[in-house]
């Protein structure tokens, strides 16, 4: 079986959401034993290093230039689509069994000649018209939330344009599956969970009183989540015996001047730090104080993974699954977020049993590979089943 996977970005190094969720599957499809051709429409060129790293599972890759002007501001198409038109023009050589589209922003892939519409399968990272509005909510810059407003309305329209070409939807969200589902019953959906690595779950120590918050810094609704944290609970917080606010994330080189406002006592800041590794290990709790967003926000999932209970807003878990004081514990204003820090960190085996039981629920609910294989095999029921260990 062969496949094309389609990005709006080159999915490694895997150092944000969607490259972990979309490498991931990379894998998962390579130990299936399918053969994976990459197209790839994104802002920078992939280094030679990293081209050289994915060749292990992927056979060829085939790179255009993402091309944007001020006045496609105006048009009627998204800006980050509109962007992406060369994918119009990829040199698509060989039938596929299945074209994989990582997300709405890829769509003009689906103008070119030598893609067949029944063999598309749409990646739901999120459902960018509410993700939009909701960047729009987060930020303060009157510019930036017109361009956002203006982008969720031109998502809304694009979504009804999509479903005349596209049947075949894959949701990281269980909450926007399931919305999606009732208003669409006739097309192939389901929901496949981010990718997780099972069997390979780090414990936490719960020695260092470190609170961990670990997203990209250039997102404007990460931006907000450490904004709040540290005007409403960090302060609360600052009296605790050893207690650390640790903040790190990929900031893409922009300036972390929007700290400078706050108190930042005890806190640490690593700016696109090389591995996690040790942040993660150091860590007692992961805090994931979202105000907006939408679709799963990874950084829960993947703080799960590395030991670290969680405390989050509804809107940080929401989409996952997890349930509230059994495998997460939810907060949505100052000192109730604050009372649950406490809790655990006056309880360690609170927290160890905390982590446990989500770490748990991600190994029953979480196997990408079987949900992957299971719905490809509805769609095409003499699909072989190949495993390359």
């Amino acid at each position: 079986m062969k496949i094309l996977i389609v990005c709006s970005d080159f999915p490694y190094p895997a150092d944000h959401g969607a490259r972990v969720d979309t490498w991931g599957r990379i894998k998962v499809l390579s130990e299936l034993g399918w053969t994976i051709h990459l197209a790839v429409c994104g802002r920078e060129k992939p280094s030679e290093s990293d081209l050289e790293a994915v060749k292990p599972y992927i056979e060829q890759v085939k790179l255009c230039e993402r091309r944007s002007k001020l006045s496609d501001f105006m048009h009627s198409t998204p800006m980050q689509v509109h962007s992406r038109t060369e994918l119009r023009n990829v040199d698509i050589d060989g039938d596929y069994d299945y074209v994989l589209l990582e997300g709405d922003y890829v769509y003009p892939i689906l103008d070119n000649p030598k893609i067949r519409h029944d063999s598309v399968i749409l990646r739901v990272h999120n459902d960018e018209a509410v993700y939009f509005r909701a960047l729009a909510r987060s930020t303060k810059n009157v510019i930036h939330k017109l361009y956002y407003r203006m982008e969720s309305d031109k998502f809304a329209r694009l979504q009804k344009k999509m479903l005349k070409k596209v049947d075949k939807y894959l949701f990281i969200s269980s909450k926007e599956y399931e919305s999606f589902q009732r208003r669409n019953p006739a097309a192939r959906s389901v929901f496949l969970p981010p990718p997780v690595k099972m069997g390979n779950f780090a414990s936490g120590t719960f020695q260092n009183k470190h609170v961990v918050f670990i997203g990209s810094l250039f997102m404007v609704n990460n931006r907000e989540a450490i904004q709040w944290y540290l005007t409403h609970v960090h302060p609360l917080m600052r009296k605790e015996p050893g207690y650390r606010f640790i903040i790190a994330g990929n900031s893409r080189k922009m300036s972390l001047s929007w700290l400078d406002q706050y108190d930042l006592t005890n806190v640490i800041v690593h700016d696109t730090p090389k591995s996690l590794d040790d942040i993660y290990k150091n860590g007692y709790l992961f805090v994931n104080p979202m105000q907006n967003g939408a679709g799963v926000k990874l950084k829960t999932i993947e703080a799960i993974q590395n030991g670290l209970p969680v405390i989050s807003t509804s809107i940080g878990y929401e989409g996952t699954g997890l349930v509230n004081n059994e495998h997460i514990l939810i907060a949505d204003e100052p000192e109730e977020f604050y009372r649950s820090i406490k809790r655990l960190f006056d309880n360690p085996q609170t927290a160890k049993e905390l982590v446990e039981s989500s770490q748990n629920f991600l190994r029953k609910n979480y196997n990408h590979k079987e949900v992957l294989s299971g719905y490809i095999r509805s769609l095409t029921p003499i699909y072989p089943i190949k495993q390359v260990l």
